[in-house]
C-alpha cells in the first residue's frame, strides 16, 4: 500500500513541477505548455484472483508540449519574427554546426557576419538549408525585379515577406531578395527534447524536421515585427497548482495513517 502512495505523492510532486515551470514560463516568447501524462500501474495476476490484476499506483510516462497557437505580439523590429500556423525556425548552433535546433522564439539580429542569427549566436537557416547573410554594402547588385545596378551601396533597411523572404534595400531604392527564412514541421511536433532556453532537438518519437518555404505544403506564415507569446493560460495554470497541492498533500496524509497502521502491528 504505502508504494501505491509513494506513486502518487511522486505523480502529485511532478504535476507541481510541470504547472510551476508553465506558469514561471508565462511571459516566455514563443513558449509552449508543458503537460504531464499520467497512466495507471497494474501488477501482475494475483492467487486470489487468477486473471484479474489489481492497481499498485500511477506514474509519469512523458511530458507532452502543448503546440496550440500564442498570441502575437507587435514589437516593430522587422527582425522580430512570429510563426502563424505550423513550424519552427530552424538554427545551425553556432558552436557546433552539425547540431539543430529548433525554436518559435523568433528574436533575431544581424551578427558582426552580416548572417541573421540569435543573441547566442546561432545561425537561422534558409528554406534550403543554408545560412542567411545581409551584406552591408553590395555592389553590382541584381535586384529582385532583374534589373542591375552598378557600383558601392550601403544596406539602408531590411524587410521580411509572409513567406519567409528577406529583402535587403541598398541606396534606398534597390531591393535584393537575399534568402528565404524556413520553416521545418514535424510527424509529432509535441514529442520534440527540449534543451532549455526555448530550443529543441528532433528525435526518433518526434520525426526528423521537414525543413522547407513558409506558406507552403502546411507551413505557417511569418509575421515581421512581432513576436509569438506563450500559449499559457494563467487561470487554468493556476487553478492547475491548487489541484496538485490538495493531491500532494492528501497523499502525505494518506501516507502518515498508513505508516502510524503498520507500527501499530509491529
Amino acid at each position: 500500500m504505502i508504494s501505491v502512495i509513494r506513486s502518487g505523492m511522486s505523480a502529485a510532486l511532478s504535476d507541481l513541477d510541470v504547472t510551476s515551470n508553465n506558469i514561471a514560463n508565462a511571459g516566455t516568447t514563443g513558449y509552449k505548455k508543458r503537460e504531464a501524462s499520467f497512466v495507471d500501474v497494474y501488477a501482475d495476476t494475483v492467487a486470489m484472483g487468477v486473471g484479474n490484476k489489481v492497481g499498485s499506483g500511477v506514474t509519469t510516462p512523458e511530458m507532452r508540449i502543448m503546440r496550440s497557437q500564442g498570441e502575437l505580439k507587435q514589437t516593430g523590429t522587422v527582425l522580430d519574427l512570429a510563426v502563424e500556423g505550423e513550424g519552427m525556425f530552424t538554427l545551425r548552433n553556432g558552436s557546433n554546426l552539425r547540431d539543430v535546433l529548433y525554436t518559435r522564439d523568433g528574436s533575431f539580429s544581424i551578427d558582426l557576419n552580416g548572417e541573421i542569427a540569435t543573441s547566442d549566436g546561432h545561425k537561422v537557416m534558409s528554406a534550403n538549408g543554408m545560412s542567411i547573410t545581409v551584406p552591408m554594402r553590395a555592389a553590382g547588385i541584381v535586384t529582385k525585379n532583374g534589373v542591375e545596378r552598378l557600383g558601392s551601396v550601403a544596406l539602408t533597411s531590411v524587410g521580411i515577406q509572409p513567406d519567409g523572404t528577406v529583402e535587403a534595400t541598398y541606396g534606398g531604392t534597390n531591393i535584393v531578395a537575399v534568402g528565404k527564412i524556413g520553416l521545418a514541421t514535424f510527424a509529432d511536433a509535441t514529442r520534440l527534447t527540449a534543451i532549455g532556453n526555448n530550443m529543441f532537438r528532433e528525435n526518433a518519437r518526434s520525426g526528423p524536421g521537414n525543413l522547407g518555404q513558409a506558406v507552403k505544403d502546411g507551413r505557417g506564415k511569418i509575421h515581421s515585427g512581432a513576436l509569438e507569446m506563450s500559449n499559457i493560460d494563467m487561470t487554468g495554470e493556476l487553478a492547475k497548482l491548487i489541484r496538485a497541492q490538495q493531491a500532494f498533500s492528501g497523499t502525505s496524509r494518506l501516507l502518515q495513517s498508513e505508516t502510524e497502521m503498520v507500527r501499530k502491528f509491529l
